[in-house]
């Protein structure tokens, strides 16, 4: 009977006698690990700066082909591998993405751990998913969310982003080329309204005249920005009447020569 009760499992008995082991267990180990990365970080800050970087640069590089997989344009045969360096560069956001994520991980973890000891019920529910499995361990999921973040954060962007370009609400450029380009055989050396959708190392990606155009950077000569003509901010103000009129008027009359008298 008392081996019996040891096999017994503990999530069948009432919450004043039930043991909770599994989210104990996973404590510890995530405790430990996490202590255990502190340490190895410490010893070689270096490397938790290149880790972090490149973890932004692959979020960028996802954004880009995201972006412009929206206009049916495959961007990947003309990425080279600078582009991968210079994504993070070139989508700051994306840093932004990185630390809002793991700011939110480390408060989940934190108030899961204060309601598991707050709440006695709602951790005996939890217990029994903190068993790892042997099909399916525990740094499987966490690699899978890791994944998942990435490739949702960095493109979750992109569907506003390319309706505002191809409603023309994002800002307009006018390009000046070296060498002129033939689209429909005409020879053409200035693109006028050009909105810009992304830049890697040696292409400038613009939209124009709906459609996706690929410009060397060695072909651009300049690029001005469009500024937006502002209205007038007083169109019905009716001019101030000139003060000066009468008086020329007055001058007017006493210039008029005098009535000569007749003769009796």
């Amino acid at each position: 009977m008392d081996e019996l009760k040891r096999t017994t499992d503990t999530t069948d008995l009432p919450a004043e006698v039930a043991k909770l082991s599994y989210g104990q267990q996973m404590d510890q180990q995530s405790d430990a690990e996490l202590r255990n990365l502190r340490r190895f970080f410490l010893k070689h800050p270096s490397l938790a700066l290149t880790f972090g970087y490149l973890t932004a640069s692959i979020m960028g590089l996802i954004f880009t082909i995201s972006l412009l997989d929206k206009f049916q344009f495959n961007a990947l045969p003309y990425l080279e591998l600078s582009d991968f360096l210079l994504a993070a560069i070139a989508h700051p956001q994306t840093a932004i993405y990185l630390m809002t994520g793991i700011c939110s991980v480390a408060f989940t973890v934190w108030f899961e751990r204060l309601s598991r000891k707050k709440y006695q019920r709602y951790a005996l529910w939890i217990d029994k998913y903190y068993r790892s499995s042997s099909f399916l361990p525990n740094w499987v999921w966490g690699l899978s969310a890791f994944v998942f973040y990435l490739v949702f954060f960095s493109s979750s962007d992109t569907p506003k982003i390319s309706q505002a370009i191809k409603a023309h609400q994002t800002g307009q450029y006018q390009l000046s080329l070296i060498y002129p380009i033939h689209p429909g055989g005409k020879e053409i050396r200035q693109l006028n309204e050009v909105q810009i959708i992304t830049r890697t190392v040696s292409y400038l990606w613009i939209y124009h005249q709906d459609q996706v155009k690929l410009i060397p950077h060695a072909n651009v000569a300049a690029l001005i920005p469009v500024l937006d003509k502002k209205p007038d901010k007083q169109p019905d103000k009716k001019p101030e009447p000139n003060a000066e009129k009468p008086v020329v008027a007055q001058e007017a009359v006493a210039r008029e020569p005098a009535a000569v008298p007749g003769k009796n």
